[in-house]
C-alpha cells in the first residue's frame, strides 16, 4: 500500500508531507501503518472529514491510499474525529521523522 499525507495550514502554515509504501518498510512499521488505516476505516471515509466547527490556525491533512485493488483520497481538517486522529497522527510522527532524515 502506498500513502501519499500532506500537512499544511496551521500557525506557521509549513507544510509537511511525506510518501510510506509499506512495501519497502520494516514489517512492523508497515503492519502499524496498514492497522492504523484499517482502524480509522480509511476506504469507507467521505472524501472530506471533520472541520465542524472553526478552530484558529485549523490545519488541513490530505491522506491518498492506493492499493492494487483502489485508490482513496481524503481531507481531514481540525478538529480531527477522534477515530481518525490515531492515523493522522501516525502519519505526522512519519512526517517528521522523514523531514529529519532527510535535513
Amino acid at each position: 500500500m502506498k500513502i501519499e499525507f500532506t500537512r499544511s495550514g496551521g500557525f506557521a502554515n509549513i507544510p509537511m508531507t511525506v510518501t510510506l509504501d509499506t512495501a519497502s518498510m520494516p514489517a512492523a512499521a508497515a503492519k502499524e501503518l496498514e492497522a492504523a488505516i484499517k482502524a480509522a476505516d480509511f476506504f469507507n471515509l467521505p472524501s472530506s472529514v471533520g472541520g465542524g466547527t472553526r478552530v484558529r490556525d485549523a490545519q488541513e491533512y490530505a491522506i491518498t491510499a492506493t492499493t492494487p485493488e483502489r485508490r482513496h483520497s481524503v481531507v481531514i481538517s481540525d478538529p480531527v474525529p477522534p477515530a481518525v486522529q490515531p492515523l493522522v497522527d501516525h502519519l505526522v510522527r512519519a512526517a517528521r521523522a522523514a523531514r529529519t532524515t532527510a535535513g
